[in-house]
């Protein structure tokens, strides 16, 4: 099985979690790459294992949002998008829209794995591909506007879905997706078992395309 892990926060290696999930899959003989923000504007080749998506010239619009793309964390972006004007908006999804192209084709993956429920996960969804979704409160919470909309298509047409927390999978089934089926216990994505309860949500992800 090869999955593609898309993150929202900065995915620059060797140390982005992003990379340090695709190592410990790599420790299960499942092969992993990584798409998502980059801290440069650019970069005159992709660094191994990653396929950085440069928001820096398009986040400079925005002080909100550059700010956001230089902190680097997930939820500093998802934070910021919801203030960006639709024009501005619609930009950041092209050119996310191309990284996540360029990786796809690149990888060929089985699956998608994507960290937090944000623009770069309905990107994922419009791939086609399995998806796989991560969901934390603070998602939840930065989705309002028009992302509000992206958010929730993307937690409906996703094949597994896990979150960080009983709560959130309260929350959603309350407030957004009432008959959506989500991971029993809790996905966190920091302890020394993620790999493993990923593999397991993706495959249920690619299952519910059989």
């Amino acid at each position: 099985m090869k999955i593609l892990i898309i993150d929202h926060a900065n995915c620059d290696p060797p140390h982005a979690r992003s990379h340090q999930l695709c190592r410990e899959l790599e420790q299960k003989n499942i092969q992993a790459m990584v798409c998502g923000p980059a801290s440069q504007p650019s970069l005159a080749a992709q660094p191994r294992g990653m396929f950085g998506i440069h928001l820096h010239d398009i986040a400079a619009a925005s002080r909100s949002l550059f700010e956001a793309v230089n902190a680097g964390s997930a939820e500093c972006f998802l934070a910021a998008i919801p203030s960006v004007s639709p024009t501005l908006l619609g930009l950041l999804r092209e050119t996310a829209r191309q990284g996540i192209a360029e990786s796809v084709d690149a990888v060929n993956p089985d699956v998608i794995f994507v960290m937090h429920a944000g623009i770069l996960a309905h990107l994922a969804i419009e791939t086609g591909l399995p998806v796989a979704l991560y969901v934390a409160a603070s998602d939840l919470e930065h989705a309002q506007g028009g992302v509000k909309d992206f958010v929730l298509s993307s937690i409906g047409s996703c094949g597994g879905l896990a979150t960080d927390s009983v709560h959130t999978a309260a929350v959603i089934h309350r407030e957004w997706v009432d008959d959506i089926v989500i991971r029993k216990q809790p996905l966190l994505i920091a302890e020394e078992n993620a790999a493993s309860d990923i593999v397991t949500l993706c495959k249920r992800a690619i299952q519910s395309r059989a």
